[in-house]
């Protein structure tokens, strides 16, 4: 699924090589970063991007079919929840897809061996490994907008009017009795922020520790206060 669309041609910084990403305005691109294909932003959100389609991967499955005793809550907007669903399915095939193709040109141009397994976590972890590598590719634009473009996705399937948010259980962080909800982009909010109703919040990373707890000892790391804001 490595597309080969073709991208503005900025030319500016008095003739020095700009981003080629479709993030930028025409002629507003910056300047490549040292020794990569792309300039630092795309850099820094591809990066924290990857680190994060994991827990977005799983977010997605919860619209598709909720854990046992969890009732997804509607918190606006009309769309039926089969069309979430077929979304949510659409855009896991396309996180798995995009990431595949990706690291077939790593082990294509690098001649190394690729993941064993078709599974999320392995595809990023062998990504996180040559994202340096890819970052510096003549297609590392293409990267990079591919991979943010899945964040962007994932955005698009659970939307507030798909009426999408989920109870992960109490708060972990002292003295802090309320219940945490994942809800997809609320006003104002970073993207699958995850967060109680007194206004603690945590990143997609510890919205996974956060389940991990919920499943019980063996179940993963558990959230601490550090991860709430």
């Amino acid at each position: 699924m490595v597309r080969h669309e073709g991208h503005p041609d900025d030319s500016g910084h008095e003739g020095q090589p700009t981003c080629r990403s479709r993030r930028h305005e025409p002629g507003m691109a910056p300047q490549l970063a040292a020794g990569l294909g792309i300039c630092p932003s795309c850099r820094d959100l591809t990066e924290k991007t990857l680190i994060e389609l994991p827990a977005l991967f799983e977010l997605c499955a919860d619209a598709i079919e909720p854990r046992p005793n969890e009732t997804p809550e509607r918190v606006g907007g009309h769309r039926p929840s089969g069309v979430v669903r077929d979304a949510g399915v659409s855009v896991r095939s396309d996180i798995l897809g995009v990431l595949a193709a990706w690291s077939g040109v790593v082990t294509v141009e690098r001649g190394v061996a690729g993941p064993d397994e078709l599974a999320i976590r392995k595809l990023v972890g062998f990504l996180a490994i040559h994202v340096h590598w890819l970052c510096s590719h003549p297609r590392a634009a293409d990267f990079a907008d591919e991979v943010t473009g899945l964040a962007d996705s994932v955005n698009e399937a659970m939307r507030p009017d798909a009426g999408f948010r989920v109870a992960e259980g109490a708060c972990p962080h002292p003295g802090c009795d309320q219940t945490v909800y994942a809800e997809a982009q609320r006003e104002g909010a970073e993207p699958y922020e995850v967060s109680c109703g007194a206004g603690h919040v945590w990143a997609p990373r510890h919205w996974l520790a956060l389940r991990a707890e919920q499943n019980g000892p063996g179940g993963g790391p558990s959230p601490s206060a550090e991860g709430a804001e």
